[in-house]
């Protein structure tokens, strides 16, 4: 189980919990201002004792925001995602702190702003978007580790202006096991094999620390362990219960535990277990269930989504926006209406999916004169500019879109797609002919289109 196991290196928590902000008479824990001419979303994340919690927020057309949530403890290290581009800030309870980004450049005002600095400058130095492979930016073992230096430089420069002795102790010892995470990562994808040093770095992992949980670190300990893994043929639920006893054994940490959980429990779903599979497996950890119920609750809800699954012959459930290449906007609808339409969605970051476009050029050249049929791309990146680039170097003839962020996210959220690459038929009356239909590369895919528009 190399191969599954191998996946939590690149992976966050799958099972997040959300949480909504609320007014106050106070000043709110963080407002702010990012340079930009038009509304962005921002992606606050954070973790509490192992559960993390996300919320997206809105800025308006100025750049001005406000994230005021009831925070699951008294304090916060919030990251905050815009785009590829990361940054930081520490919240406290009956404090407030605001916030000024322009573009790498940030400012802090009010409370605590020794540790939001730090904290920035962690996020920054450590973005998992530096480290992050795309077909168009390859991996790069002497440009990655001087990334690496200089993040971790600017991180340990930032500490100096922590007060509190002991606070400061502890950012260290999160900034050493970011640095560890991202030297064991790098010498992973190396050509050159080192797995003696990196069975020699995994062996100073300490699994029950915080800041192994905190940086990812523990994910590198996890594929290194023996936690009961089945010998010969590979039976799912079996697997992933033997894995969730196996950490409940091994750590002592509850919160690190939770988040072994959370992500397996991702994981496990990610494989479309059958209804049996389900109750098998929500039977079989109950033991570790009943000590996260913030778990047990999201089990559930994913189980009546899962309940909910569009399928062949329904309607999309939404309608969601497009933004082609120079900005216009549009709906899905509108490109689909009265056609079959070949959608694929896609990200430039998925090296499955770049590999299909040749053949995707390959399959249009074959229908581009059947004005009864589309073909869509369309992204779900959260870099823009990668996208732009992508589009411009490739050039391609058909139809390309991304998403607009918010009614893109809930379009795949009620469409339950959460791998890519992934392509769907839909038929001339907007209903689905198949909602995970053939990639551009299966040697039927000529037939299969034919049939669609045979129908």
């Amino acid at each position: 189980m190399a191969n599954l196991k191998s996946i939590l290196l690149f992976v966050a928590p799958g099972f997040l919990v959300s949480y909504g902000c609320s007014s106050s008479d106070n000043a709110p824990l963080l407002e702010g201002k990012i340079n930009v001419s038009e509304p962005t979303e921002i992606t606050f994340y954070y973790d509490y004792n192992g559960n993390t919690f996300v919320e997206n927020v809105s800025t308006d057309s100025t750049g001005l925001f406000v994230f005021n949530p009831q925070l699951a403890g008294n304090e916060a290290d919030v990251a905050l995602y815009v785009g590829s581009d990361s940054y930081g800030a520490f919240l406290e309870k009956g404090k407030s702190v605001k916030m000024d980004i322009d573009g790498k450049n940030v400012t802090f005002q009010g409370d605590n702003t020794d540790r939001s600095t730090f904290y920035n400058a962690y996020q920054q130095g450590f973005s998992p978007w530096t480290f992050k492979p795309t077909p168009d930016h390859p991996f790069s073992t002497a440009e990655w580790n001087a990334n690496l230096d200089a993040g971790y430089e600017a991180a340990q420069n930032a500490l100096k202006g922590i007060k509190d002795a002991t606070v400061r102790e502890r950012y260290a010892r999160l900034a050493d096991a970011s640095k560890k995470y991202y030297t064991i990562q790098i010498l992973s994808m190396d050509s050159i094999d080192h797995r003696a040093q990196i069975d020699s770095l995994v062996a100073t992992i300490d699994p029950n620390a915080d800041e192994s949980r905190l940086s990812g670190l523990i994910n590198h300990w996890y594929n290194r362990v023996n936690l009961g893994n089945n010998n010969g043929t590979f039976r799912l639920t079996p697997y992933f219960i033997k894995q969730f006893a196996g950490i409940d054994s091994a750590l002592t940490n509850e919160s690190n535990k939770k988040y072994l959980y959370a992500t397996l429990s991702s994981m496990f779903f990610l494989y479309q277990p059958s209804d049996s599979d389900i109750t098998a497996f929500v039977n079989g950890i109950q033991p570790q269930l009943v000590k996260d119920s913030l778990l047990a609750a999201k089990i559930k809800e994913t189980i009546a989504k899962r309940n909910k699954h569009i399928n062949d012959g329904e309607v999309f459930p939404s309608d969601p926006v497009l933004i082609s290449r120079d900005g216009t906007k549009t709906c899905l609808s509108e490109v689909i209406k009265g056609k079959v339409a070949y959608i694929d969605f896609w990200a430039t970051w998925c090296v499955p999916c770049c590999k299909e476009i040749p053949f995707m050029e390959k399959v249009y050249e074959k229908f581009k004169d059947n004005k009864d049929i589309v073909f869509v791309s369309i992204s779900q990146d959260d870099n823009r500019k990668a996208w732009e680039k992508k589009v411009d170097r490739d050039n391609p003839q058909w139809p390309n879109f991304i998403f607009d962020v918010k009614t893109g996210r809930e379009f795949l959220d009620a469409m339950d797609i959460n791998a890519i690459p992934r392509f769907i038929i839909v038929g001339r009356d907007g209903k689905i002919i198949s909602v995970d239909a053939a990639r551009p590369s299966n040697r039927n895919i000529e037939k299969i289109l034919n049939e669609a528009l045979g129908k």
